[in-house]
């Protein structure tokens, strides 16, 4: 995917199935952007994941809450 946010690259975009309403900048989206977060440093033994994904709304790019889920 070619969309770039300042330094970060969206590794996705994902279409709503229905217009939803973004709880930061009160807009209407039908797609939301995925990034990729890796962990780069802990002090401690981690049983945390190394990698993940946050979702962010495509018009004030906050990161919105939700899950991304997949089939096994």
């Amino acid at each position: 995917m070619d969309q770039k946010m300042g330094e970060r690259e969206v590794e996705a975009e994902f279409t709503l199935e229905s217009a939803a309403l973004c709880p930061h900048c009160r807009e209407m989206i039908d797609s939301l952007l995925v990034v990729r977060i890796l962990r780069t440093k802990v002090n401690f033994v981690s049983s945390l994941p190394r990698r993940g994904q946050v979702m962010l709304c495509p018009n004030c790019q906050v990161i919105l809450t939700g899950s991304l889920g997949g089939l096994i």
